[in-house]
């Protein structure tokens, strides 16, 4: 393994993000008993995205003929390709140093596998490549290729967060109004510890949008119809999500889990009323809008 410390050490940009996903034991139990529900004997599987590749290597241990896993980071794809031999299983798992799309492009992916998995997620679900990568599973799946997750539930909630809005803008200092800058503020979402901020809701949780990998109409733009249940000052909506292995899930729900909840910031904070309806918008990126109705 002195290889993959070389790795490690040559380069630190590698997020840490990396090492807390690997590490939620919740998360891991989910995917492998995902893995071990499906009938994988034999089969072959396309990932997309590898990390050290602890699902590639779930889905040999449960019987599959060939893994053909893609990993846009090269140094990433390098550690999973020595972990895999450290752990034997070279012959049925291959470690592609591309992107899902340019190996399609160079035909290094099998068309029609029996399972796509892939778990190219952030709190906000789409900010990892969505759609590219919904592309990429519609181009090689065939009406019978299981995809993991098959289905991703986003829910979100109107609230008061004060801590969050201020963490994407900033008003008077010193005497000085320094508004714009507010020009460079992130406006489709962000992730937040929740824990740390403890929103206020000021409406129940809705399913704000449910994303199917086969389905190219997933990021249409959504329009909900929603009721204030609180009285108070609307930064925006705070967002996660169900990812859907079968019956078991990967949730950033879990305050203990690796992904944290989405803050998506309304561009300026709206009084909102209790019983007074509201539509609430949003479009691809996660960008929200709120109107009285």
């Amino acid at each position: 393994m002195n290889e993959i410390n070389s790795l490690a050490h040559a380069d630190s940009k590698v997020p840490r993000w990396h090492f807390t996903m690997m590490r939620d034991s919740a998360r891991n139990a989910a995917i492998e008993a995902a893995i071990a529900s499906c009938d994988v004997e034999g089969k072959t599987i396309v990932e997309i995205g590898t990390g050290a590749g602890l699902p590639a290597m779930l889905f040999a241990r449960y019987g599959a003929r060939k893994v053909f896993s893609c990993e846009m980071d090269e140094r990433i794809a390098n550690a999973a390709r020595e972990i895999i031999w450290a752990n034997e299983l070279q012959d049925r798992i291959a470690v592609i140093a591309k992107s899902s799309r340019q190996a399609i492009l160079d035909g290094d992916l099998p068309s029609a596998p029996d399972i796509i998995f892939t778990e190219t997620l952030d709190a906000g679900v789409v900010g990892e490549g969505y759609e590219a990568i919904a592309e990429d599973i519609r181009e090689i799946a065939s009406p019978t290729t299981l995809v993991m997750p098959y289905r991703v539930q986003q829910f979100g909630f109107l609230c008061n967060d004060v801590k969050a809005f201020e963490k994407n803008s900033v008003f008077n200092q010193c005497g000085f109004d320094l508004s714009g800058f507010n020009l460079f503020a992130e406006r489709s979402y962000f992730p937040v510890i929740q824990m740390l901020h403890d929103p206020v809701y000021l409406s129940p949780a809705v399913l704000f949008r449910s994303y199917d990998y086969l389905d190219s109409n997933s990021l249409d733009p959504v329009e909900h119809h929603i009721v204030a249940h609180n009285s108070g000052l609307c930064h925006g909506m705070t967002s996660y999500f169900d990812a859907h292995f079968g019956k078991f899930i990967v949730s950033s729900k879990d305050r203990r889990g690796h992904w944290l909840a989405a803050f998506h910031p309304l561009r300026e904070p709206i009084p909102v009323e209790s019983g007074r309806h509201y539509t609430l918008r949003g479009d691809k990126t996660g960008l929200i809008d709120l109107l009285p109705i």
